[in-house]
């Protein structure tokens, strides 16, 4: 079995490392966090070292591969560490067993592809990217590097979303629609024409019109 070093100690995390070992996905060897001192035990794993070990633990063997594990909150730093990595260190998959994914989909390298989450053909996620539980990614849709999918998020066909973009609860795209990077959608939002503009967008439900 393969050996993975988790980057960062936050609640995703630890959502990681459950999710590893309910699957038994990987021996996990500890964490690297800028704020904990080496050593520290943190759900059975120790920290062994800062952000800036990583690339000399790596070529020591002391793992196989790496797993950013920080969370939308800091999106910046997620980009930042793959950057730092990528070419020199391996970034893990953590993909669900019970996740659908079609044969002609392409998936990145340091994605997590949650249970219940179905990509469908010639769909893309780009590297670093989350998508999480009962999520839908249709046919043709590409989910760029760094973003991250919350729970039931429903992409129909042909979607595009950018980088570093948060998609929040039940978010449902339309068909052919375009996201730009940077952009924060708030949960529940439902979205029919294309985002160019960066920022977050918050929905509001203020009338109830009756169609017949």
């Amino acid at each position: 079995m393969k050996k993975v070093a988790i980057i960062g100690t936050g609640d995703y995390s630890k959502n990681i490392i459950n999710f590893i070992e309910k699957y038994q996905l990987y021996k996990v060897v500890g964490y690297f966090d800028n704020s904990q001192c080496i050593g520290t035990i943190i759900n059975g794993y120790p920290v062994i070292g800062s952000d800036n070990d990583i690339i000399s633990l790596y070529h020591n063997k002391s793992f196989d591969a790496v797993f950013i594990a920080i969370g939308y909150l800091k999106f910046s730093a997620r980009d930042s560490l793959y950057q730092m990595l990528k070419g020199i260190v391996p970034l893990a998959n953590i993909i669900s067993p019970l996740a659908s994914i079609d044969d002609t989909a392409i998936i990145g390298e340091g994605v997590m592809i949650s249970d219940g989450v179905v990509i469908h053909s010639n769909a893309i996620i780009e590297d670093n990217s989350s998508v999480t539980l009962h999520s839908i990614v249709n046919h043709g849709c590409r989910v760029g590097s760094h973003s991250f999918l919350s729970t039931r998020v429903t992409m129909a066909g042909n979607v595009t979303i950018g980088k570093r973009c948060f998609i929040g609860v039940g978010v449902i795209i339309s068909d052919g629609v375009s996201i730009c990077d940077d952009v924060w959608l708030s949960p529940g939002s439902v979205v029919v024409k294309s985002l160019k503009k960066s920022g977050q967008y918050l929905s509001q439900a203020t009338k109830l019109y009756h169609l017949g």
